[in-house]
């Protein structure tokens, strides 16, 4: 994160590289800071001639060297983003000589999403030593937390930390869309002081009471009738609670939960990635799991994810995900 701030602010002040090379996994930042290079070098007015978008699946490397060697036609420099860049798999090679020897009136910046380049490859020296490189990791649970909480007071919104619980066990790491969520949440909220989990469930539509979030906590008291009571509202609807999220944030839970019964591990909120509000959930949960059977825990979640995958692909519906969860709570409690 602080990798990102630095790039960002670098921008801000005019430093600005000729060669951008972003990839990873998280396309929110990735999209951030082509916005961020946009507004510092395109004006408006001159959008339609200074900004070329190409796209990995459209384009080829030929074509992509003959528009950075054409001259900006009002501004100093123009601005080239290559989106999907991935697209161009081997072919990519084929730019680096022009990283190499870039030309000063162009901006370049590769968009490689969701996919990585390896770190000790010929290609990936090559680049990092020619352009900036920069590889969005995926976050961890404490940092989205963090990400949500300091988003959210940019928009002037003080979220306590059972919403910010509610936005991310709903949604996940995808930034973007928690990006929409807290904006949303700021229009309709009228900037009150505090906001707590009946306005997320009013203005955004989640459920406080049947949630991933609610779920993890009832499987850890195991309350067995609670959460499976939770389960079947949750899949009721067709368009909310992909079965992956909620599998994911199960992992993650269970996976705290081995941390800690780790003799050498200070389970302190930080070191966890919690808020220090919920250390009481995760100590009742480890009393009720033991070392043991939580990692037999993240075993059954991993074959429940295999099993998933079976059903998405042939469109087996929520009835079938529904069986699954039911069959996997079953299971967790029954340890």
């Amino acid at each position: 994160m602080k990798e990102i701030q630095s790039v960002l602010r670098s921008i801000s002040e005019g430093k600005i590289e000729n060669n951008y090379f972003l990839m990873g996994n998280q396309p929110y930042f990735i999209n951030l800071i082509c916005k961020k290079l946009e507004e510092k070098l395109i004006n408006k007015n001159n959008r339609e001639f200074d900004l070329r978008l190409l796209y990995g699946k459209e384009t080829s490397v030929p074509e992509i060297l003959e528009t950075v060697k054409s001259y900006p036609m009002f501004g100093e420099k123009q601005l080239v983003i290559v989106r999907e860049a991935q697209y161009l798999n081997k072919e990519i090679e084929l730019l680096l000589p022009y990283l190499e020897d870039s030309l000063n009136q162009t901006v370049l910046v590769i968009c490689y999403v969701n996919k990585t380049l390896d770190s000790k490859s010929k290609i990936y020296k090559s680049i990092s030593n020619n352009s900036k490189l920069i590889e969005f990791k995926r976050l961890y649970e404490s940092e989205v937390y963090r990400w949500i909480n300091s988003e959210a007071k940019k928009l002037n919104l003080t979220l306590d930390p059972k919403s910010i619980m509610l936005i991310y066990s709903n949604l996940g790491l995808d930034l973007e869309i928690i990006q929409k969520a807290l904006e949303k949440l700021s229009f309709r909220s009228n900037n009150q002081n505090v906001i707590k989990v009946e306005d997320v469930e009013k203005y955004i539509g989640f459920s406080k009471e049947y949630n991933n979030f609610e779920l993890q906590n009832s499987i850890g008291e195991k309350k067995f009738d609670k959460s499976i009571f939770i389960i079947n509202q949750m899949f009721k609807n067709e368009n909310k609670n992909p079965i992956k999220l909620t599998l994911s944030v199960l992992h993650n839970f269970f996976i705290k939960l081995i941390l800690i019964h780790s003799k050498n591990f200070n389970s302190t909120p930080k070191n966890l990635g919690i808020h220090p509000y919920f250390l009481k959930d995760y100590q009742l949960a480890a009393r009720n799991f033991s070392l043991e059977k939580s990692i037999k825990i993240i075993h059954l979640l991993k074959e429940t994810d295999i099993k998933s995958v079976g059903i998405i692909e042939n469109r087996g519906g929520k009835r079938k995900e529904l069986k699954l969860m039911l069959d996997l709570v079953l299971e967790i409690i029954g340890l």
